[in-house]
């Protein structure tokens, strides 16, 4: 399993913008059959950054040569550059976990 935590720094006229195209892009992620969870959050300390957490089943290399290729990415990576946002992805090994 894979776990991503994504930053992006939004600009605050593409703040709505962007958030919407991440909410369309996971509406058809959710679908793929190795998705197990992803959700994205926004802070008010700090309006302009937008964290995205996602876990799938599935290894780093398939997932950077299947999923970030598939055109249900085209629209988030075109408002993406479109935006002129940046983001860094951290790719996380996860030592524990909890659940309720």
């Amino acid at each position: 399993m894979i776990t991503l935590n994504v930053e992006i720094r939004a600009k605050p006229e593409g703040r709505e913008e962007l958030l919407e195209a991440l909410r369309v892009l996971f509406e058809e992620l959710a679908k793929k059959p190795n998705f197990v969870s992803a959700g994205v959050h926004t802070t008010e300390e700090e309006p302009n950054l937008i964290v995205v957490f996602e876990q799938w089943n599935e290894t780093r290399e398939a997932f950077v040569r299947e999923l970030q290729s598939h055109p249900c990415y085209q629209p988030f990576l075109a408002a993406f550059e479109r935006l002129g946002v940046s983001r860094k992805v951290h790719w996380l090994d996860q030592r524990y976990s909890w659940r309720a």
